[in-house]
Parts: C-alpha cells; structure tokens; sequence
C-alpha cells in the first residue's frame, strides 16, 4: 500500500515567523518595536517554519509516505523546485516529493478535493491500494474531508497534528 501525503505549503510548512532577531535572509523582512517577522514566497526558495518541515519529516519517515503537491506554490514551479524549496528548509532529501495536484481553476465550482480526487484517479485508480491524509488550512476538500488534517494558519503542521496524521494513517490502511 502506498502513503501519500497532500501537501499545502502556506499555513502549514510556511506561517508567519517572529522573533527578537533579524532572520538569516537575504530577502527582505518587517521589523516593528525590536520584533522582526517573515513569511516566505516561492521566490525565496524555502518556507520560513522549519519546525512544521521537521514534523513533516517525521511523519514522513513513521508511515513511510510520499509528498504530493496540493498547494498554490505549484502554479509556476516544477516538482524538482518545489523539493528544493522544502530541502532547503530541512526536509530530508531522501523523502519524495512525487507530484503535483492537477490545476482545476478554470473549472466552476471546483474545489482542492476535486483536484486531489482527479489525482487519485489518474495516478492510483488501477495501480493498487493508497492511503492518504491532506494537510491544509483550508477545508475545501470535498468528499474527502474526512482525510483533512487541519493545520492553524498562524501555526501551521506542529505535534497535536502530527498525532491526527498518524491516527488518520492508521484507519484508513485498515480499510
């Protein structure tokens, strides 16, 4: 069975950071009352939360899956950039990053599940068993719903959604 784990980027590996020092970056950052905050675009070539890349990492190692990308980043990008961007950021190079959702915005009344749905089908439907979760901060999925993670856009993928991640692994292989 293969595990595949479809990935929005901003609100879930790319929130807005803050801190009392200014970010290693050459691009440029806010700074209000001694606090300096960021928060990453594709033309930086990472995603600022590198805490959320870590719990990606681990769930990616503990149930063994696979990245798809669902995420807007994807618009304008190729696969093999949008890896770069989350190595460069810590994920573990050894960790696929297999694709991306199909582009269905020219479509009526589409949502991110539609997209998902179609991969799915252009990808899994003959080709044996998938289990998967979607880690996102919006909740267009659709009918599959039931496989959203819901990760706090102002904290995005930390450990209370690393643990819904793996009871979500956990029924849907039993199906």
């Amino acid at each position: 069975m293969k595990n595949l784990i479809f990935l929005d980027i901003d609100g879930v590996v790319n929130t807005l950071m803050i801190s009392t020092k200014p970010f290693d970056t050459n691009r440029g950052q806010i700074s209000r009352d001694g606090f300096y905050y960021e928060l990453c675009n594709s033309y930086d070539k990472r995603v600022s939360n590198t805490q959320a890349v870590m719990w990606l990492n681990k769930l990616c190692k503990t149930v063994d899956a696979e990245i798809v990308i669902s995420s807007t980043w994807r618009y304008g990008s190729t696969v093999e950039e949008i890896k770069e961007y989350l190595v460069n950021s810590g994920l573990l190079p050894e960790i696929k990053v297999i694709g991306f959702t199909p582009d269905l915005r020219g479509n009526i009344d589409f949502c991110r599940g539609d997209e998902i749905d179609l991969f799915l089908q252009e990808n899994f439907c003959q080709n044996g068993k998938v289990a998967f979760i979607i880690l996102d901060d919006d909740s267009d999925m659709g009918i599959h719903m039931d496989h959203l993670v819901h990760c706090d856009v102002n904290r995005g993928f930390g450990f209370p959604e690393y643990l819904e991640a793996i009871e979500k692994f956990d029924f849907f292989k039993k199906l």
